[in-house]
């Protein structure tokens, strides 16, 4: 399938530097975003090197996998083993530059990602920078939020660096042409509902929905640094036309196919 993306982010309103990451590669077809931990030590050396981590793994690791199934029948496909193990590199990187550097221990960051293979897609994440897919009329939250309740607001409950090992939630799915990935910080989804987003993206180009969902978060205060990345799956050429649909036939639901996996 072809695959395009376009991606967007922003300092917010009131951060002084923007401490978020992210990725993609329609080559690849490997989307990610990284929001470093706000308030923590060398939140954007973290989400960099998440990103850069990613890339890396994946670059030099997807071309060795084959075969359906991973080994030590994890139930994973090779294609979502291959992206759980890229986050656990990750996780290595910000952790061992956090061990050498003093001025960067304690730092974290979140990660959410999406790798279309074929006319399936994976996605997996660490924290709560999510992960939606947009089926025709129908919005759908693909990852796992990390977190708990903290007096209105929320604490994390996994990240990536802040120990030598992580676990990431997976979700692998079959996609079809037409279908929309939103991945985002938490300064947009903190801000915009998931009917928002859905509604802009259904309504407009992923380029006009990127920069609209941007600046309603900045309306409503804009407390963080905000990213956005929509993704947008179809076959070769129909892909603006697609954009052009308000409406389109609701397709099969993933609550059906998907599977869930923590890793």
């Amino acid at each position: 399938m072809h695959v395009e993306h376009v991606a967007l982010t922003d300092t917010g309103c009131r951060r002084s530097r923007n401490e978020d990451a992210f990725f993609g590669c329609d080559a690849l077809k490997l989307y990610v975003v990284s929001d470093g931990m706000g308030g923590h030590r060398a939140g954007d050396v973290a989400s960099r090197l998440v990103v850069e981590g990613m890339q890396e793994y994946i670059r030099r690791e997807a071309p060795r996998k084959g075969g359906p199934l991973a080994p030590a029948n994890s139930g994973l496909s090779c294609q979502a083993a291959c992206l759980v193990d890229a986050i656990a590199y990750a996780n290595r990187k910000v952790w061992d530059e956090a061990r050498r550097r003093s001025e960067c221990e304690g730092m974290g960051a979140t990660v959410s990602a999406v790798w279309i293979c074929g006319d399936t897609f994976v996605a997996a994440n660490v924290g709560d920078s999510p992960v939606y897919c947009v089926h025709g009329q129908a919005i759908e939250m693909v990852s796992v939020p990390h977190t708990l309740p903290k007096e209105g607001n929320h604490v994390l409950t996994r990240a990536v660096g802040v120990g030598r090992e992580v676990q990431a939630d997976v979700c692998e799915s079959q996609c079809y042409g037409g279908d929309r990935f939103v991945l985002c910080s938490d300064g947009l989804s903190n801000l915009v509902s998931e009917e928002e987003i859905l509604l802009t993206v259904c309504q407009q180009s992923a380029e006009e929905a990127s920069r609209s969902l941007v600046e309603l978060a900045k309306a409503r205060g804009g407390d963080d640094n905000i990213t956005v990345m929509v993704v947008t799956v179809g076959a070769k050429g129909a892909v603006s036309g697609w954009l052009r649909r308000v409406f389109g036939p609701l397709l099969p639901g993933m609550k059906t196919s998907a599977r869930r996996h923590g890793a």
